[in-house]
């Protein structure tokens, strides 16, 4: 009865039902508040993966298809249906490309998948692709308060807390954590650029490199020791910058060997530490970004004269700070 069907007519018809069970309408009609049950739930693994962005592929068809009549149904103001697909990236693809291929808003895509700036790598990572443009927020508690776990996703709840005010929209549980669909919103002139800032500033406007990175005699006892960093000599109460946009996520006083200092955590693994301060500007918890002002170059902890020792670290192990900026 099968022989003369084709395998991959097949497999297109259970990826097609699998797609429909994908999709969820109605967005103006949300489930009522109180039944958080009645909230749809969306997993990576539950969403139909199309294999490649290009128009001979029948489910980037499906995709492309299933999002023009978001846009026509939303111009509209017609009860839009809402599908969610999936794609991994190969090595030649960026979150930029994708969206291009895919024709709806980078930060979309980064909204609802967690991407958190635009020099995060995204090969090999499953992505998941709703059919509808907009912003994909956390949950301020209408539903169920979650909690920011990145700089970004802070920024955007913060940004966008009121608006949940005004009407009520949409509620998609995605991966266990709990989603508000903004159907009109982008990333906001100063979010965009905390998103799009990918360069790295150094600390010091003016120093001279007292000690580089790697294995050096010790200043104190003459042995050979590994340097997990580099010292800026200059003078004390030099302004300090934050290399990098990031959360603050350590200010330790009077530490035996670091004296004071601050812990930023960049996006993709990334950590900056800036030791010897004889002043820290800032508090755990605060969002930065790239130059500003976070304290000055002092001698506090084992020092032999003012400087800032500055580190780098990726995945909490050390790396040259050469490596990532300009002397």
């Amino acid at each position: 009865m099968l022989k003369g069907i084709s395998k991959s007519l097949i497999t297109f018809s259970f990826s097609f039902l699998t797609l429909h069970f994908a999709g969820f309408s109605q967005e103006k009609t949300p489930p009522a508040l109180e039944d958080i049950r009645a909230i749809p739930e969306i997993k990576t693994d539950w969403c139909p993966e199309i294999p490649k962005l290009n128009h001979k592929d029948l489910l980037y068809k499906q995709y492309s298809e299933d999002l023009q009549q978001y846009y026509m149904d939303h111009a509209q103001q017609k009860d839009t249906i809402i599908n969610f697909y999936s794609y991994v990236p190969s090595k030649d693809d960026t979150l930029f490309t994708v969206a291009a291929r895919l024709n709806i808003p980078y930060d979309t895509i980064a909204s609802i998948n967690g991407i958190t700036s635009a020099d995060t790598k995204i090969q090999g990572i499953k992505l998941i692709l709703p059919t509808a443009a907009g912003l994909f927020i956390l949950d301020t508690g209408k539903n169920k308060q979650e909690k920011p776990v990145n700089s970004l996703e802070a920024l955007v709840q913060k940004k966008f807390a009121d608006k949940l005010n005004e009407k009520e929209y949409f509620c998609y549980n995605i991966n266990g954590r709990y989603f508000i669909h903004l159907p009109e919103e982008r990333l906001d002139q100063t979010t965009r650029a905390f998103f799009l800032d990918v360069k790295m500033k150094t600390p010091l406007d003016q120093y001279w490199l007292s000690s580089d990175y790697g294995y050096r005699p010790s200043p104190f006892g003459g042995e050979k020791q590994f340097h997990r960093g580099i010292d800026m000599a200059a003078p004390e109460g030099t302004r300090v910058y934050a290399c990098k946009s990031g959360t603050v996520a350590s200010v330790i006083k009077l530490d035996k060997t670091f004296g004071n200092y601050i812990v930023i955590k960049h996006v993709n693994g990334l950590s900056s530490i800036y030791a010897h301060l004889s002043k820290i500007e800032v508090t755990p918890g605060e969002i930065v970004s790239t130059g500003a002002e976070i304290g000055l170059v002092g001698q506090t902890g084992k020092v032999t004269g003012p400087h800032l020792h500055f580190e780098i670290r990726q995945n909490g192990q050390p790396a040259d700070p050469n490596a990532y900026i300009k002397h």
